[in-house]
């Protein structure tokens, strides 16, 4: 059961994201601003970088996939921008996994690059015609702002998490 766990948390937080995002939705309160969570991602770096890039890749690959699948009306771009960006952030370094801060900044660098990745990608095929501040002021930083804030909250319960999961595999 311990081996299940990660996909079994990162499923129960894909179905979280998309029902506190409907329930939620900052449209529906006279909010000018879009607000994405990116709470499976976020946990996805972390697992790179504590389990390694081949689980950050593997689970980036599938989770992108189911993104795409219910969210996006393009297949394809979500599961190589995940699975890429784990497989560029999944630093499984010691310095890394002991320093928290650095694990923070790196989960937002990786953020960042998909929510830039997918921006590009869907004004390039021209799904979207948002120009780029409307995007910056409307999108992106409400967006940082919110996954700053939950990845400093659960950024020290994740590591110990991660090292009570490598510790139970190990046995």
């Amino acid at each position: 059961m311990i081996r299940y766990t990660l996909f079994i948390t990162l499923f129960f937080l894909f179905i979280l994201e998309g029902t506190v995002y409907q329930i939620f939705a900052p449209d529906q309160f006279g909010f000018e601003y879009t607000i994405v969570p990116r709470w499976v991602f976020m946990l996805i770096i972390f697992a790179g970088i504590f389990r390694g890039r081949l689980v950050g890749t593997f689970y980036g690959i599938i989770f992108g996939f189911l993104y795409d699948v219910i969210f996006s009306s393009v297949l394809g771009v979500n599961t190589f921008a995940m699975g890429f960006i784990a497989y560029l952030f999944s630093i499984s370094i010691p310095f890394f996994q002991k320093n928290l801060p650095i694990i923070v900044v790196t989960t937002m660098l990786a953020v960042t690059l998909l929510e830039y990745f997918v921006y590009g990608l869907m004004l390039l095929l021209g799904i979207t015609e948002m120009l780029h501040h409307h995007f910056m002021y409307e999108r992106f930083i409400p967006t940082m702002i919110m996954n700053f804030v939950v990845i400093s909250i659960a950024a020290y319960p994740l590591r110990k998490g991660f090292y009570y999961l490598n510790h139970r595999l190990e046995e």
